[in-house]
């Protein structure tokens, strides 16, 4: 089976165009410029080779993703479902007469015949479970109940969680996230993480506002937080919270309190997705904002009144010494400069903040103190007179 896998991933870019034409002769959907250009069409055939390869490898959760994906871009392109499984068909056909044409060993293609139509088989369900997906989505209603019901579930009402979860076509348990954004110039928080998150089978809801948006999200072992916080980070246009993990829909007004306090702790401008469970200083910070800065000026506030290059510079000194755990050679190397260099720099700040670097209390109130610079912005505050 490995010759085949080897076989169809190397001749992907060869087999593409050819199996593009011949579905185009016998799929009147997929013909050039009917629902789709020729170069989709192409692109769509070596995706489908490779995705089948990694199938008949074993390798299949991303590859089916990817079908899933394929699936409902398509779908909303206008590609019949029919359609869809009949260029599947006539993919498995092409890929099992390349394989013959290059393998004449009887014993390989009969145990490669029996696993590429149940890759096919595998293909094909994949298709379809995102063309039905895409019609729940699709007909689900979108009315004024549904309206109530996702402002009951994440601000508190009069109806129960049954009735709320019945609404949304939720489950009472399982494992959830919420997440929030803010909205800054109208636009979305998470442009698109909705539709993006159907394509991967991951359900969710959303409530919408012109401040923000809010989400529930339903995560499972084939995909868990980290996935999740990967997609919001390829989508947030501002900075964004989870919450941490809860299995009960009860919890969700204090997941939500959970997510936005998250969101406040990510630094102001930025487009950090923020995990509740990672960001325990942080959210301290963003709790008693007030007397963190009080903090942080009595530790950086010399620093800080320095010309804005010149605090840049000795800030990100410092924070390179810190993270490279206090050597001076890899803070060096970390900025690209000479280790002297750092050592003078870093000479300034003892001299500047009154902190001795080689004292573990001291050197805990200049990393408490930066976190709370970067957390609050205050860098980026306009400085005083170079001194």
């Amino acid at each position: 089976m490995l010759r085949v896998v080897q076989l169809v991933r190397r001749r992907a870019d060869e087999l593409a165009p050819e199996l593009a034409s011949r579905i185009a002769e016998q799929e009147s959907a997929y013909r050039p410029g009917v629902l789709l250009t020729a170069e989709e069409v192409a692109a769509m055939c070596r995706r489908a080779l490779v995705n089948a390869a990694d199938v008949l490898a074993d390798d299949s959760a991303a590859a089916l993703t990817e079908v899933r994906e394929g699936a409902r871009l398509h779908a909303e392109q206008g590609v019949p479902v029919t359609a869809a499984l009949h260029a599947l068909r006539i993919g498995g056909q092409f890929v099992w007469t390349a394989v013959m044409a290059a393998e004449t060993r009887r014993t390989i293609l009969l145990d490669a015949s029996d696993r590429v139509w149940t890759v096919i088989d595998e293909l094909s369900q994949a298709v379809t479970d995102a063309y039905e997906r895409l019609e729940t989505y699709r007909i689900r209603p979108d009315t004024k109940a549904r309206a109530e019901a996702l402002d009951a579930l994440f601000h508190g009402g009069q109806r129960c969680a049954t009735e709320v979860a019945t609404e949304l076509r939720l489950p009472l348990d399982g494992t959830f996230v919420v997440v929030t954004g803010e909205s800054e110039d109208g636009r979305p928080a998470l442009s698109g993480i909705e539709d993006r998150l159907l394509a991967r089978g991951v359900v969710s809801v959303w409530l919408r506002r012109r401040t923000g948006e809010h989400g529930l999200v339903v995560l499972g072992p084939r995909f868990d937080l980290a996935q999740l916080c990967g997609e919001l980070a390829d989508r947030a246009t501002t900075r964004i919270g989870v919450s941490e993990v809860f299995h009960n829909l009860d919890e969700v007004r204090t997941a939500l309190a959970e997510a936005s306090a998250a969101r406040s702790a990510g630094r102001p401008g930025s487009t950090e997705v923020v995990r509740h469970d990672q960001a325990l200083v942080p959210l301290l910070i963003a709790a008693a904002p007030d007397a963190a800065r009080r903090l942080a000026d009595a530790v950086l506030g010399r620093i800080l009144s320095l010309a804005r290059r010149e605090h840049e510079t000795l800030l990100s000194t410092l924070r390179a010494w810190l993270e490279q755990d206090g050597s001076p050679a890899a803070a060096a190397r970390r900025l690209h400069c000479h280790r002297n260099t750092v050592g003078y720099r870093l000479h300034r700040v003892a001299r500047l903040t009154g902190r001795n670097l080689g004292r573990p209390a001291d050197v805990a109130q200049l990393h408490l103190a930066l976190e709370i610079v970067d957390v609050l912005g205050m860098a980026d505050q306009p400085s005083g007179k170079s001194t």
